[in-house]
């Protein structure tokens, strides 16, 4: 036998002999693999939600008022239905202030020279309640944890405190008043019988109800601290520096604005275009003024109001009010004889035209501060007219608002 032979003869071989091995190896039967679950762990957390809530309303006492606050009267419970929407009534303080803070050395009528009523919850019973239904010594509402201090509906409580006639200051002092309710005016704590009203960690909404806008007054030398914008003494007639002793004061210092989108920024003009007492001039871009700072800056008041929370998404501001435009300038015929202009032998004084008017003749003027506080306050700040038959839609508007801001 060949070498070559003998190779073959050995390879075939060594193949016969690995081949059972082979096929031991596949004929192994596979095993189903089970595979090994991970383990679940389950936990349960407990989520607490913080449903309390201080609402604060001013209510505007200056004269023509009264059909407003009867119309906020009729719609609250509009709001309180609202209120309860599921999962149902927060946790509630409510108080009412008056826009009344006073202005001037007392000879403005209705205005007194010791800041009015000083930011004062108002509690006692008016109209035709002989009481209030607020438990003794109670300043404001307060239903919280199912436990509530004050006998019948909150509603009928809140319809016998809220009406607060028209006997006001007609220089309305909107931001001077929630400050010093709220004691944020830089004017120490606030008063003893708000006192208990703010929570820690209770969402706040503030709610005015108004139909002139923002007059307070920066400090300054005046009686109550103010700067002398109320000033009946020096200032009596066209020709003085603060002019006639109106409310026109609050627009031609309070407002900056613009005949149309290039002009600069002006005071709106008392002196009517060629004495005309039946002349009228229109204005856009109105602004708060304030640079000058005759009155309260708005921003500042903003601030003062966020710093009564860690978090300034827990504050709401929400202004039932006039719409801040059109705003137009009209002048009367002086409520004294005023011939200091130079032009006619009586000089027409100023007077600020109505934005709005509702069916049942309420009316408001162009509230440009009070506008842009509540814009403050971005999704916060909630701003509605006052010129309706019913306020129950911007009272719902405002519930809905307030029952977001508690929903988990």
């Amino acid at each position: 036998m060949t070498g070559r032979s003998m190779f073959r003869v050995l390879r075939w071989a060594g193949l016969a002999a690995v081949a059972p091995v082979l096929w031991a190896c596949n004929a192994r039967t596979l095993e189903k693999v089970t595979p090994k679950p991970e383990p679940v762990y389950g936990k349960t957390f407990q989520q607490t939600i913080n449903r309390n809530v201080d609402m604060l309303f001013l209510v505007d006492d200056s004269s023509s008022m009264r059909l407003s606050q009867d119309n906020l009267n009729r719609n609250f419970p509009t709001f309180m239905t609202r209120l309860m929407d599921p999962p149902g009534l927060p946790n509630i303080h409510v108080a009412v202030i008056s826009s009344d803070m006073g202005a001037g050395d007392g000879s403005v009528a209705s205005c007194n020279s010791t800041n009015g009523k000083n930011g004062i919850f108002q509690y006692v019973p008016r109209g035709t309640c002989t009481a209030s239904g607020l438990n003794a010594g109670a300043t404001f509402i307060s239903d919280s944890g199912g436990v509530k201090n004050y006998t019948g509906t909150l509603e009928s409580v809140f319809g016998c405190i809220a009406p607060l006639g028209e006997m006001g200051c007609g220089f309305e002092h909107q931001f001077a008043a929630i400050t010093r309710a709220l004691g944020v005016d830089g004017r120490g704590a606030a008063p003893a019988e708000n006192q208990g009203f703010l929570r820690p960690g209770a969402d706040l909404a503030i709610v005015l109800v108004t139909n002139e806008d923002d007059c307070s007054a920066s400090l300054g030398d005046g009686p109550n601290g103010e700067i002398p914008l109320y000033d009946t003494t020096a200032n009596t007639n066209m020709a003085s520096q603060l002019g006639p002793p109106a409310n026109f004061r609050c627009n031609e210092f309070g407002h900056l604005c613009r005949i149309d989108d290039i002009s600069p920024a002006v005071h709106p003009g008392r002196f009517a275009p060629d004495a005309n007492v039946s002349a009228m001039v229109s204005y856009a871009f109105c602004t708060s003024n304030d640079t000058e700072q005759y009155l309260l800056p708005v921003v500042a008041t903003a601030n003062r109001l966020k710093s009564l929370k860690t978090d300034p998404n827990k504050v709401i501001v929400a202004a039932i009010t006039g719409p801040a435009a059109p705003y137009t300038v009209t002048w009367k015929a002086p409520s004294t004889n005023d011939n200091s202009c130079g032009v006619a032998d009586s000089c027409p004084w100023p007077v600020i035209a109505h934005s709005c008017t509702a069916a049942d003749t309420s009316f408001a003027d162009p509230a440009v501060r009070i506008t842009q506080l509540a814009n403050q306050f971005g999704s916060n700040g909630i701003v509605a007219s006052i010129c309706t038959n019913s306020l129950a839609a911007p009272l719902q508007t405002i519930a809905q608002a307030i029952v977001a801001r508690l929903t988990p």
